[in-house]
């Protein structure tokens, strides 16, 4: 995902999928968007959806899954369990990129 890396004024922090890290590194340093590759969650990706998009009592940030297999029913999951948008990080990156860049311009 070397195109988010080189999208300006965006501080990309990377981490690995673990349900009780994702919600530490949330509340600690409030992003707005978190980005989970499904395909590298371990099989937690959904959790960390929820836990994600679920900070009660927080800012939550903007939820976006990317995944290689992005079939309609595993679109549909990521969606239920709290993500705001889906790519298929093969076929949408651009897609992926246009919309990071209109959250941060909403942002500014």
């Amino acid at each position: 995902m070397e195109a988010i890396s080189e999208l300006s004024d965006v501080n990309v922090e990377v981490g690995e999928p673990d349900g009780a890290e994702v919600d530490q590194t949330i509340t600690q340093i409030h992003p707005d968007v978190v980005l989970i590759d499904i395909d590298q969650s371990h099989g937690i990706g959904l959790e960390i959806i929820k836990l994600a998009g679920g900070q009660r009592g927080k800012r939550v940030p903007v939820v976006m899954a990317i995944a290689s297999s992005a079939n309609l029913q595993y679109r549909a999951s990521c969606l239920r369990a709290g993500a705001l948008y889906f790519f298929d990080h093969v076929r949408e990156q651009d897609r992926l990129v246009d919309s990071l860049e209109s959250i941060r311009d909403q942002l500014r």
